[in-house]
């Protein structure tokens, strides 16, 4: 069993850093801060995935940023919050001024909401949670002495196990959704590095385990909310056949998997490694530590009963829009986009719901419901429907939005869509694949599909509707295309309840900060420390 006491430092080593411990601690910050920029800010609060390549970026930004100012002005935590100012700032003016995210699958520009207005919060909160996270831990190393590996390695394997079958299995039955042996096997994959990283790091006593169960919880939501579809695999298994079995993937919402399996994750995981801690640190460590947790017990189970008690009011996200226009519109002749209009009569419908939050083809995809009908000055009605979101550009030349779009800029410079007509910032936009009949008889199949309302004074109220591509006429339609556009519509957008999310995400990084803040004081006063 291992006892965790003082290592031998020197006086001066907290706040004057060698070139090698500065990196070593901007790393950890690098790493850790993402991970709860991932957790918290992407998956509770904005309920969005970026795509690798802004979490590799970011990753690197951030050990920019946290490596020159700790070389600079040393560790601490008022430092601290300093050096994530200067590193929110220099972010969010990345972000809005020089490049997109979703490159490069689905580049699309961060609008005002998701930079200055959310942005700058959120994003100063989850990095300084980084940040105190690896603070926390730094301050500890004085603290964990050196264990018995083979003992610890035990332990790690029983609580892994009991941690998988009881956090798995109960979060299963909570959501109803059989996850799949693979879950279970990869959540293991998961649970047994993080516990014996945990306990050469983070070390072994109450305080320790308490706040791992919370950050394996975390670890746990994280990686099922961006790269764990469940459902893998299909019965009967592939054992000894050569040939592939079947595979049918699916993806847990925002409410089952933040309001309800978290909570889940949150208690049996604190438990067991509470349980596991008396077992590395024996009755003696038990009792010294017995004091000290009752803060943070009381805040994993507040935590939890937030999370679990918001199921009730926030919703698995997503908007929906249920929009139609009909009678006098006008049809484009000629070119695409030459604006060469003539009147016409038209009716068009349109249902579309966005039920997609991240940067995948797999489903569910998008909802989408298109129909219209065109009397064509050319004496022909055209029947236009689509039913089939257009997950990605055909050509890969812009983002689709996975098929449907709210409050989203458009054409215009942004690279999305066309340069021959202004920015459009549309409340919804949809982009499918379609059929096209003429006089009652199919004309085309799988021809693209665009619907956007309008923006701006030019656009004002508009509903616009786009079949086929500029790149690639369509046979026996007009010019190879039908771009036709009403003035007016009618119906409503229930836009994505974002606000609840916010409340909730902004409620658990507050409640996360206050603890790491509380931790950082503890172990400071422990080490003997300045806290600036």
């Amino acid at each position: 069993m291992a006892t965790d006491e003082p290592l031998r430092r020197r006086p001066d080593e907290e706040d004057r850093l060698s070139t090698r411990s500065a990196t070593k601690f901007a790393a950890a910050v690098a790493l850790l801060a993402i991970f709860w920029d991932a957790a918290v800010g992407h998956g509770l609060a904005w309920e969005n995935d970026p795509y690798w390549t802004y979490w590799v970026t970011k990753t690197f930004l951030i050990f920019t940023v946290f490596a020159l100012g700790t070389a600079w002005l040393g560790v601490g935590i008022g430092r601290g919050a300093v050096i994530t100012a200067v590193h929110t700032l220099v972010l969010t003016i990345y972000y809005w001024t020089f490049s997109p995210i979703g490159l490069p699958s689905s580049p699309d520009w961060l609008d005002l909401e998701h930079t200055w207005v959310t942005g700058l919060p959120i994003h100063f909160g989850v990095i300084y949670l980084g940040y105190l996270s690896t603070l926390w831990l730094w301050r500890r190393r004085h603290f964990v002495g050196a264990g018995d590996a083979g003992w610890e390695a035990v332990v790690a394997l029983i609580a892994a196990l009991v941690i998988v079958l009881a956090a798995g299995g109960l979060s299963a039955l909570a959501v109803w959704e059989w996850p799949g042996v693979q879950y279970f096997l990869v959540r293991a994959l998961l649970t047994i590095p993080f516990l014996l990283l945990w306990f050469g790091f983070a070390g072994r006593d109450m305080l320790a385990a308490q706040a791992g169960g919370v950050t394996l919880a975390f670890v746990w939501a994280t990686y099922g909310e961006f790269v764990g579809p469940l459902g893998l695999p299909d019965t009967p298994l592939r054992i000894f056949g050569e040939a592939p079995p079947s595979a049918t993937s699916f993806w847990l919402d925002y409410r089952d998997t933040w309001l309800i399996a978290l909570p889940i994750y949150l208690i049996v995981m604190c438990a067991v490694l509470i349980v596991a801690s008396a077992f590395l640190t024996g009755a003696r460590g038990v009792r010294r530590e017995l004091t000290l947790p009752l803060a943070p017990a009381a805040v994993v189970l507040a935590l939890a009963a937030f999370l679990f008690v918001s199921n009730l009011w926030v919703d698995a996200g997503g908007g929906r829009a249920a929009l139609s226009a009909s009678g006098a519109a006008q049809v484009e002749r000629g070119e695409w986009y030459g604006d060469d209009l003539a009147p016409a009569q038209a009716t068009l419908t349109l249902e579309a719901a966005d039920v997609v939050r991240r940067v995948t083809p797999l489903e569910p995809h998008e909802e989408v419901s298109v129909s219209a009908q065109i009397a064509h000055p050319d004496g022909r009605t055209y029947a236009v429907s689509s039913t089939q979101p257009l997950v990605n550009d055909p050509a890969g030349r812009h983002t689709t939005w996975w098929g449907v779009g709210f409050d989203v800029w458009h054409h215009g410079e942004s690279g999305i869509g066309t340069d021959r007509i202004p920015p459009v910032r549309s409340k919804v936009a949809v982009f499918g694949l379609g059929q096209i009949a003429v006089g009652g008889r199919p004309a085309a199949v799988n021809v693209p599909v665009h619907v956007m309302t309008g923006s701006g004074d030019e656009f004002g109220g508009r509903l616009e509707l786009d079949v086929g591509d500029p790149a690639a006429a369509i046979p026996g339609i007009p010019d190879g295309h039908l771009r036709v556009i009403w003035e007016a519509y009618s119906g409503g957008i229930t836009d994505d309840p974002h606000i609840a999310r916010y409340v909730v995400g902004a409620l658990v990084l507050v409640l996360l900060l206050v603890v790491a803040l509380w931790l950082c004081r503890v172990e400071d006063q422990r080490a003997g420390v300045r806290t600036i």
